[in-house]
């Protein structure tokens, strides 16, 4: 689909309004009815009004979480604007995470992802497993753009920021039993303990889900007999030891157990059947799925020690270890022509030191970091001639120092720089034990391989304000992924050879206000990212193939507004709109190292050009309690998954809107009890969110395996507080 330069001259004749005519904001008022709240966050390290924040940030508290029904990574997609999550194909157990553009679409583990995830200041380096199960969550912060001199992990895309509540100190807790269609049982649990000699307290978090799967497995053979079962068990326990007024430790553990089904895998082959995107299949017949199984677990220790008014230390010890397997079917039909299973053992260590506090007029953030990850694979192919066995994995470790500071040029005009150095070194090996020449699977006998990438990036920004209620803001970033080694290389030549690093610089411009005494929020970011040596992957088949392709520059923008309508009736809409061109595309040919310019024909993996969400959300009290209830619409554009063709379009996703609906009523009659129905999707949408290139006897690529959206679903929670 083609569109006009209009959503973004829209976006740009906005921010000049706000910027034009400030005094609007304080002269219009209306009788009777409340503001909106102010929203603080710790995307920065420290307490901060977010409408002061120099950074495009989408914001979920505890009660946005409840009232819109998020439970999951990917629910958050759907309220952010230019952010993108979905499924790894075939799979419920991982995620693919897109901010404006940047994304990385090979789930193999010897990739670096584009966007950070943090628990509670812990950089979780690979997003699989339950996040949202147990958390406890307080909040969550998606910072969009580069956020290395802020954060511990250089990312290029953006940062997903988790924020757990902290023991309270106070017995407390809750108790909730949920029920939905397809035979979905859940029991949540948490309680508070009481303060302990005034030091020592802790909470507890219990989870455990159960479903149906969502469709039939026709295969007489295969033992899944249901696509996209849910088996999940989850628990985090947090631990306060307040040992001063100014030193406290804070420790954290994790665990989530998952054992679901695979998805299904639909079969589409333009050539024999209709090219027909938006149509969900009720059952499939796919032998080889057989399991989507992940157990993760993780320690954390944060200490921090106000060591006087000006300054904090903080100290954040974690270890993380993942297990996961899946086994997939990758040939769409009833019989062995490929499968695969893919076992992976990742365990990471981190340390960060941060040193946040002010001088005069200067606030800043400084840290040291290191990380270390230990990843290994084996990823065997079952085909219709025999096992094709392969082993790889890579050792890496990071270390940064990293320092953003803000000085107060005057009363309205905030000066920030930041600075982040970076070192990576990787250990890579690969093998494939078995001699299939005949089939074009050859030997490669243990290989292994290792590099080291340097990088040191800046960020600068000013930020102005034009009174109380608008901020406006222009920020330039560097942002750095590191280079490495494709575990998923069909010859030794290829594997040992890294591919190299992607750089982005990113300018950024942004406008923040409130209107209508403090009734109406508008932010709104233009943004321009020049990105050079972009890292992809090539789906070969059976294996990948990593280049540094070119250069591209991605131009968007992003509106994100609430509105209080009444004292009970809330309006939020987001808007993003993404228009990524490549600049320069040049691969070479596996086997022959022949040049192919694809600048003109490549396509934009995860960009689609518009998204929109639009939600109402109305709050009342009434005799039997605090009544709230809630709506959500949301359209997403059509856009591909791979860059190249035909992989793109035999995989590509067409435009589709999802609702979502809640309605919650409170203390039931005065009591402790609370009562919500829900429903996501309820007007059953059938639209696909990813795929996977399938290919004939030849190799060659005829048609995609499809994976969709969850049909409607629909449940009720009822919850006893305490």
């Amino acid at each position: 689909m083609h569109y006009t330069k209009k959503p973004l001259n829209l976006a740009i004749s906005i921010a000049l309004l706000h910027m034009a005519y400030p005094a609007l904001a304080q002269s219009q008022n209306i009788d009777k009815q409340e503001g909106l709240e102010t929203i603080e966050v710790t995307a920065q390290k420290r307490v901060q009004n977010l409408q002061k924040l120099p950074i495009a940030v989408s914001v979920f508290n505890s009660q946005a979480i409840a009232d819109k029904g998020i439970t999951d990574i990917e629910d958050l997609s759907v309220y952010t604007p230019n952010m993108q999550i979905s499924e790894t194909p075939g799979g419920s157990t991982g995620a693919t995470i897109a901010i404006r553009g940047s994304v990385t679409i090979n789930p193999a583990i010897t990739w670096e992802p584009t966007t950070g995830v943090y628990v509670d200041g812990v950089f979780v380096s690979k997003n699989v497993g339950g996040l949202f199960d147990v958390a406890a969550i307080d909040r969550v912060e998606v910072l969009r753009g580069p956020q290395g001199t802020l954060y511990g992990k250089n990312t290029i895309g953006g940062a997903l920021n988790i924020v757990t509540r902290k023991p309270s100190g106070e017995f407390n807790g809750e108790v909730r039993l949920g029920a939905g269609n397809y035979g979905m049982k859940e029991l949540y649990a948490t309680v508070d303990s009481n303060q302990i000699n005034d030091k020592l307290s802790a909470n507890f978090t219990g989870n455990i889900k159960d479903r149906d799967g969502f469709y039939d497995n026709l295969s007489p053979t295969a033992p899944v007999k249901k696509f996209k079962t849910l088996d999940s068990s989850s628990m985090r326990l947090g631990i306060l030891y307040e040992h001063s007024d100014n030193l406290e430790f804070y420790y954290t553990y994790d665990n989530s157990d998952k054992n679901n089904t695979p998805s299904m895998g639909q079969v589409n082959i333009p050539a024999t059947m209709p090219d027909d995107t938006k149509s969900r299949q009720n059952s499939a017949a796919l032998d080889g799925v057989q399991f989507d199984r992940s157990q993760s677990s993780g320690h954390a220790v944060t200490a921090t020690w106000d060591y006087n008014d000006e300054l904090t230390i903080k100290s954040i010890t974690a270890v993380r270890e993942i297990d996961y397997e899946d086994g997939s079917d990758y040939d769409g039909f009833d019989l062995l022509g490929f499968h695969t299973i893919r076992r992976v053992d990742h365990q990471q260590t981190s340390q960060e030191l941060q040193f946040i506090g002010n001088i005069n007029d200067v606030n800043y953030i400084s840290g040291l970091f290191y990380l270390n990850e230990e990843s290994n694979v084996d990823n065997p192919f079952i085909l219709g001639f025999g096992t094709v066995n392969n082993f790889y994995g890579v050792d890496a470790t990071s270390l940064a120092a990293y320092a953003n500071a803000e000085y107060n040029l005057t009363d309205k005009l905030v000066l920030a720089g930041g600075l982040r150095w970076t070192t990576e070194e990787k250990t890579f090996y690969i093998e494939h034990p078995d001699d299939f020449s005949f089939a074009f699977f050859f030997p490669l006998p243990r290989t292994t391989a290792g590099d080291t990438w340097n990088n040191t990036s800046a960020m600068a920004s000013l930020n102005y304000a034009l009174d109380d209620n608008m901020q406006t803001y222009f920020k330039i970033s560097q942002g750095w992924k590191a280079g490495g080694f494709n575990g998923e290389a069909p010859s030794a030549t290829i594997a040992v050879k890294p591919y190299d690093p992607e750089e982005v610089i990113a300018y950024e411009l942004g406008v923040k206000s409130r209107w209508l005494d403090q009734r109406l929020q508008t932010n709104i970011a233009l943004f321009y990212n020049d990105i050079t040596g972009m890292q992809l992957s090539e789906f070969l088949g059976a294996y990948s193939d990593i280049q540094n392709a070119g250069s591209a520059t991605v131009t968007g923008a992003e509106i994100e507004l609430i509105a209080a309508l009444s004292d009970d009736l809330q309006l939020n809409i987001n808007y993003g709109f993404l228009r990524p061109k490549y600049d320069s595309f040049v691969t070479r040919d596996v086997t022959t190292g022949e040049p192919n310019d694809l600048t003109n024909s490549a396509e934009f993996p995860y960009s689609p050009e518009h998204k929109l969400s639009i939600g109402l959300n109305y709050s009342t009290t009434t005799d039997l309690g605090e009544l709230t209830a809630g709506a959500d619409y949301s359209y997403v554009d059509d856009h591909f998954i791979y860059h190249n063709q035909p992989s793109a379009d035999f995989t590509r996703v067409e435009s589709y809107a999802v609702l979502n609906a809640r309605i919650s009523l409170k203390e039931v009659a005065g009591s402790n009890v609370n009562l919500s129905i829900w429903g996501k999707n309820i007007a059953d949408e059938e639209y696909r969110i990813n795929g996977v290139p399938m290919g004939d006897a030849t190799g060659a690529f005829i048609g995609g395996i499809n994976y969709y959206g969850d049909p409607a679903t629909f449940g009720i929670d009822v919850s006893y507080t305490f």
